[in-house]
């Protein structure tokens, strides 16, 4: 069957049909400047049909093309069929696009133009935050005045093109290094290592390097992995074990077959811990090596390029990291110290401060509320700053910064150039995507916010954070639907996550699904230890639902929390806006203001339009911080 050799032919770039077209190459689909997100395997079949447009494609030809080598039943075929449909609003009762032959295959029938595609002009330029996962609808602050904030800051700015992201001709899955003690206090260590060897491996332009260390279960055999060899291509495994001896560090690594689990190639490296940088060089060149990419000589100089580090100052750096990727309240102080930690071993160490630039972000960020952002956000700057001073090409540094400059001095064109900066400096860095995107979806280009949260997705598909990322992308264009399916899925991942629930019940919420939405905030609160934001997010949909009673014993509960710790002021603006109490409700948006709230830059985004839009006096009050 030629189907499959077809749609890998370099002549054919893409392909027409309507409003419609789709890149071949790049896989993606787009309905104007809009893109539309599908699954992999969906988009296949719809490559598979356009390559037979006007002809009949058996059922089972059409099979073997999207899943050669995986047997698959009948109805994995039919579910993308309806994705498409659906996508492609052919949903009617005449098929437009995609018409089912019965018991026999499926046929593309509108007229379909192939060759290569005219080229897109640039989306304009705006602006982007991560943080919206955090919050329960705040959408009565600020829509108008936002909206005419975004279109003066982004007046004349164009973006700076984003790098485009290298094809790569092998894919490795890099699962978790386990520790050889089995010893849960040296958890960091393992992930440690194996994001030291994930490093010089990301550079490789024909290498695409897929961080699975979010799995779980921490095994090769899981649906999760499974379902993403499938569907990514995933051509090795990569994994092993990693020991600490006597003040030497010894890696075991091997490559599996992903399919069939066997080992292709295996081998150990040992240094003492001041050359791990060395070891974890020498390790991926014999990957290299072994799966025979194709390095460039300048690849192969930075392969081997390597300084000895402090061991003590790199131990610290990673323990930070490991308390930072918790993101809790707890872990980021907890990672504070470390950081601190290791700059005092180490002045010269220059990634530390990029640990403190980013733990110092979150905690003044909402959702975490450890610090008031006036107090954070100076922190972070200094911290990012110093870094750069250190080393100007250190990719994490740029994002760290990237972030103060969005989040909280709300520099727009400033926030972008560093973004494009970093993601130049290491395309193949997951955080910098997922926080480039957030900078478009406060820019209001939501289909460049996809696009940058499909690419981090895509280098790291396991994590909850960046998954939440996807359905914050179907929020914001008030795709409900997809969006709680969405959130589910990462509440499978992690039942223990409250922004999982948080995020989910406001999903519900905007369906008008308010025992659900209720349900999923009492979720979060109960996991987060009454966190402030899971208690404002349970009052606000209280009050949504017309439970004026619950909703203002939830608010009773946050001031009473206010008493021992910081509550950012714009949660107490949500609820007293929503019991009608306007005065008190401007009273606490000027605080929210006087404190940089960081969800401000992205209240132009929430689907729930609140009253005060409108008002005069708020509209007074946001005006004066601009001046």
């Amino acid at each position: 069957m030629l189907l499959a050799r077809k749609m890998a032919e370099p002549e054919i770039h893409g392909y027409q049909f309507g409003p419609y077209r789709i890149d071949a190459q790049e896989r993606l689909l787009h309905r104007g400047e809009e893109l539309i997100s599908l699954p992999p395997k969906a988009l296949d079949t719809l490559l598979v049909l356009l390559d037979g447009a006007g002809r009949m494609v058996d059922k089972s030809d059409l099979m073997k093309a999207v899943w050669p080598d995986t047997f698959v039943e009948e109805g994995a075929l039919t579910r993308n069929i309806s994705l498409l449909r659906k996508a492609l609003e052919d949903t009617g009762d005449e098929s437009r696009y995609i018409e089912t032959i019965p018991k026999r295959g499926y046929r593309f029938v509108a007229p379909v133009q192939s060759g290569p595609l005219a080229a897109s002009p640039p989306p304009g330029a705006t602006r982007t935050s991560w943080k919206a996962a955090w919050v329960a609808p705040l959408g009565f602050l600020l829509i108008c005045s936002i909206v005419a904030l975004v279109t003066y800051w982004t007046r004349g700015r164009p973006a700076e093109p984003t790098p485009a992201v290298r094809n790569a001709t092998h894919i490795v899955g890099v699962l978790r290094f386990r520790n050889v003690e089995a010893d849960p206090s040296q958890e960091y260590f393992a992930d440690g290592i194996t994001q030291a060897l994930m490093t010089p491996l990301k550079r490789l332009g024909n290498l695409r390097v897929i961080d699975l260390t979010s799995e779980s279960s921490g095994s090769a055999d899981s649906d999760a992995l499974n379902r993403l060899v499938r569907d990514q291509g995933i051509t090795h495994f990569l994994t092993g074990t990693v020991q600490q001896i006597s003040g030497r560090v010894r890696i075991d690594a091997q490559l599996m077959d992903p399919k069939t689990h066997d080992v292709s190639w295996a081998n150990f490296y040992e240094r003492d811990m001041k050359d791990v940088l060395a070891l974890e060089a020498a390790a991926a060149e014999a990957i290299v090596n072994e799966i025979q990419v194709a390095v460039t000589a300048e690849e192969r100089r930075q392969l081997q390029q390597n300084r000895p580090v402090n061991p003590e100052a790199w131990l610290a750096y990673q323990r930070g990291r490991y308390f930072w990727n918790k993101r809790t309240e707890d872990g980021l102080n907890r990672a504070l110290q470390f950081f601190q930690r290791a700059i005092e071993i180490d002045p010269t160490f220059a990634l530390p401060y990029t640990g403190q630039a980013d733990s110092y972000s979150l905690l003044g960020s909402i959702g975490i509320d450890g610090m008031r952002p006036d107090k954070a956000m100076p922190l972070a700057k200094a911290a990012a700053e110093k870094a750069l001073q250190m080393d100007p090409d250190l990719a994490e540094a740029h994002v760290s910064l990237a972030y103060v400059k969005l989040s909280y001095e709300w520099d727009l064109s400033g926030a972008q150039h560093e973004f494009a900066r970093a993601i130049a400096l290491d395309p193949a860095s997951a955080k910098g995507h997922h926080w480039y995107s957030h900078y478009f979806m406060a820019a209001n280009d939501l289909n460049k916010a996809t696009e940058q949260m499909q690419l981090a997705i895509g280098l790291e598909p396991l994590s909850p954070i960046i998954n939440l990322g996807i359905g914050w992308c179907y929020y914001y264009t008030h795709q409900y639907e997809k969006a709680i399916e969405q959130y589910r899925s990462v509440v499978e991942m992690d039942p223990s996550l409250p922004m999982a629930h948080q995020t989910l019940g406001m999903a519900y919420q905007q369906k008008r699904l308010f025992p659900q939405a209720i349900a999923e905030f009492q979720r979060a609160v109960a996991l987060s230890g009454n966190s402030p934001t899971t208690v404002a997010a349970l009052a606000s949909a209280y009050g949504f639902a017309g439970q004026a009673t619950e909703e203002r014993r939830e608010l009773a509960h946050l001031e009473e929390i206010s008493r021992t710790r910081y509550v950012p002021a714009l949660y107490f603006a949500m609820i007293h806006n929503s019991l009608g109490e306007t005065a008190t409700a401007l009273k606490f948006a000027w605080t929210a203001a006087s404190e940089r709230s960081d969800y401000l830059v992205y209240l132009h985004l929430e689907p729930q339009v609140g009253k005060l839009a409108g008002d005069t006096r708020f509209l007074s009050l946001i005006g004066s911080l601009h001046r």
